[in-house]
């Protein structure tokens, strides 16, 4: 059962921590009055509060020592600087929930003496409450600060707890940086459709109705994506003719070396962390 008296302390208000604001509020599960944004300047706060009938403070104000959970939705470059500031006035039971890229668990707490810490990597998608979430948490963890993590994440979308930290570099990789390749693959295809003679706007109408037609069919099938890509390209057809040349060309072996800088640009993140 949830605690509606809970504090939690959103620090990072850019597109993530505002989605999890607004999410918290929207879910009924928390009193407005226990959440609290910590904004990075006055000019954000000032914005903020035209905005969200939530307290609002910077990071140097008294009220975060109060917090029973902190959800750190800041970029890891800045990380530095607000463990810093944070340091030494976090509750000794508090619940801290990072989305950083990259900064792992014991970076965290050696940097915040703090031990119990939730390190998680979600999503684009969560703006809608289809993101997915990938988490791990430290063993000093009690069930209960465990299932109210799991509660804020879950918010978003779906959930995945791993025992393997160091999967999350991948996750990154994957999920994390995910809805930017689909958009690529897109915008490449619109490219190709002009090429191929349509205009602008025939072009863009196509491929993302192509895009959403094809997440809706994932979404409701229970075939593999083989089995899908099967269905679609019959035997000396147009699909096939693109399929074989994308084989070719190693498109596979472009991806997965796409993929594994973006798995090492995360392991790179948490070294200059350390």
């Amino acid at each position: 059962m949830i605690d509606k008296q809970v504090k939690i302390c959103i620090v990072g208000c850019g597109n993530m921590g505002l989605i999890y604001a607004e999410l918290l509020l929207k879910s009924g599960k928390i009193n407005p009055k226990s959440l609290v944004l910590i904004a990075k300047n006055e000019d954000q706060k000032n914005e903020l509060k035209k905005v969200y009938s939530v307290t609002i403070e910077l990071v140097s104000e008294p009220i975060i020592e109060s917090a029973d959970v902190i959800l750190l939705c800041i970029k890891p470059q800045d990380y530095n600087n607000i463990s810093k500031k944070i340091r030494g006035r976090i509750k000794s039971d508090a619940l801290i929930i990072s989305i950083m890229a990259g900064i792992n668990i014991q970076t965290l707490q050696k940097s915040l003496n703090h031990e119990f810490i939730i390190r998680a990597m979600p999503n684009a998608p969560a703006l809608y409450g289809k993101g997915i979430t990938v988490f791990h948490s430290s063993n000093t963890l009690s069930d209960r600060q465990v299932e109210f993590g799991e509660f804020i994440l879950g918010l978003t979308g779906k959930t995945i707890k791993t025992d393997k930290e160091e999967l999350l570099d991948s996750v990154t990789a994957i999920s994390g940086s995910g809805p930017a390749y689909f958009f690529f693959l897109t915008l490449h295809m619109k490219n190709a459709a002009i090429n191929l003679g349509m205009d602008d706007e025939m072009a863009e109408t196509l491929v993302r109705e192509t895009l959403i037609g094809s997440a809706e069919m994932v979404a409701n099938n229970q075939k593999t994506m083989s089995e899908l890509i099967n269905a679609i390209a019959s035997k000396g057809g147009t699909t096939e003719a693109a399929l074989n040349y994308f084989k070719f060309a190693e498109l596979d072996r472009i991806i997965l070396n796409g993929l594994e800088k973006a798995t090492l640009r995360s392991k790179e993140l948490a070294q200059k962390q350390v």
